[in-house]
């Protein structure tokens, strides 16, 4: 289990995307993610600390950005599944190994370091996730008040063992201890107790060890993919995304401008980012193309969907031309790839909508327990995702509108239909409000369905 609320999936993409920080004045930098009006998430570094090593101290921001996003992103999540085992993680620590970390992160795996040299890694490594500070800034709507909120992402204490040389001086590194706290952030985004009393969120989703097996330092955009999608599953459920999209999550705007406008790039990226897709089935992703891909930008291993339901096969063509087609990579960049997760991960979210499913029904039962407190507020920050809606399906019936009156009859709140589905609350209003009458996707009504009580 790990956290996946707004500030750890945002502080990922702050490490992976640090070309696109902003700056408050010359290597003063700050990266922000908006979540709706008056909402968003400013991240910052706080490196002229005095208690902090002097790489630290002396590195400007750009550049602890550089050498260490990809790897701070990494051991971000995994103090993200530690944070989600606490009851108050705001209040509680929990302490990591170094030597552990070294396999768990696959610190310099291959290069002829010693121990001591991989330990002394993972304590710089810490110490830069501990000066990752963030600005909350939401509404509460009931209040009518703008609240700001200003802490550490983690705070982290590193201590060093050392053995003794023979004139009694620190000699070897042997041993590296991380102790880590959540920052007060979890008060609102990982707090169990608020979440009952529906002033707060409790947000996660899973992920497993093998996902942190892919080398980043030999395949830095597959290591980072693949954090973005284990994050990033419940709010998908359907696997799609558009290639953009994806590049977007783990590359700078500036990074996908620059190979849009040079021929020459464009091709070998495309290339490049069907062996990124081909690495992370090696971790167990499973990879599918839309059936609306343009087949002629199809790679030579990829398969299809034939239709709703059916079986899957092979591509027409064997291999992908040499010469891509005149104007082909926009269009490449709207392309649909289906990936799901591997099948752990799929098993524990498949026994989490379950288990929300039987809450919900148990709640839904005449003098069930009302999950929204009568003064919280139901307008919270959530992460705006894509979703990629299907063509409308004529023999479906449920409706938006249905939804509501269903929902209502139930005595139930969005949020609660919105927890059971592993979703946001905009998510179950825009489904009320923006479709109405139109015929909800048959993956989406099958599990409000379950979640309503209904058949259809």
């Amino acid at each position: 289990m790990t956290a996946t609320g707004a500030p750890v999936i945002s502080a990922t993409q702050a490490f992976l995307r640090h070309p696109d920080w902003s700056e408050y004045e010359q290597n003063r930098l700050y990266f922000r993610r908006s979540f709706g009006k008056g909402r968003h998430i400013e991240f910052y570094i706080l490196n002229k600390q005095k208690h902090q090593p002097g790489f630290i101290t002396s590195f400007a921001e750009p550049e602890i950005l550089r050498l260490y996003g990809i790897h701070a992103a990494r051991l971000h999540a995994v103090f993200a599944t530690y944070a989600a085992q606490q009851e108050e993680p705001w209040k509680e620590t929990f302490t990591l190994l170094g030597s552990d970390l070294i396999k768990i992160l696959r610190i310099h795996t291959g290069n002829k370091l010693k121990k001591a040299d991989k330990l002394k890694a993972i304590a710089d490594l810490a110490w830069v996730l501990g000066t990752l500070g963030a600005k909350i800034q939401w509404q509460e709507g009931y209040l009518d008040l703008t609240i700001i909120e200003r802490s550490l992402i983690w705070i982290v204490n590193v201590k060093e063992q050392y053995q003794n040389d023979i004139n009694g001086n620190p000699g070897e590194l042997i041993e590296v201890e991380v102790e880590v706290q959540a920052g007060q952030w979890t008060r609102n985004f990982l707090n169990r107790e608020g979440e009952k009393r529906r002033t707060a969120l409790y947000q996660y989703g899973f992920i497993n060890q093998d996902v942190l097996s892919i080398d980043p330092y030999k395949k830095e955009l597959a290591a980072a993919l693949a954090l973005y999608l284990i994050q990033n599953r419940r709010s998908h459920p359907s696997g799609k995304y558009r290639i953009q999209t994806l590049l977007e999550a783990v590359m700078s705007v500036q990074e996908v401008d620059l190979i849009r406008k040079e021929k020459l790039k464009r091709s070998r990226f495309v290339k490049r980012f069907y062996i990124l897709l081909e690495d992370l089935t090696e971790v167990k992703f499973a990879i599918q193309f839309d059936e609306s891909f343009p087949k002629d930008l199809l790679p030579s291993w990829a398969v299809a969907p034939k239709g709703v339901g059916d079986e899957f096969e092979s591509a027409d063509s064997t291999t992908q031309e040499q010469r891509m087609p005149d104007g082909f990579f926009d269009t490449w960049l709207q392309g649909i790839v289906i990936i799901i997760p591997p099948a752990p991960i799929e098993g524990e979210l498949v026994r989490f909508e379950k288990s929300k499913a039987e809450i919900t029904k148990q709640l839904s039962k005449p003098g069930g327990r009302k999950l929204l407190a009568p003064n919280a507020s139901e307008d919270i920050i959530t992460i705006d995702t894509e979703v990629i809606e299907d063509e409308a399906f004529p023999d479906q019936k449920l409706t938006g509108a249905m939804v509501k009156k269903l929902r209502q009859e139930a005595r139930l709140s969005q949020m609660d239909v919105a927890i059971a589905m592993g979703m946001s609350q905009s998510w179950v209003r825009n489904i009320e409000n923006k479709l109405q009458d139109k015929p909800l996707k048959p993956l989406y009504a099958e599990r409000l369905s379950r979640i309503l009580r209904i058949s259809h």
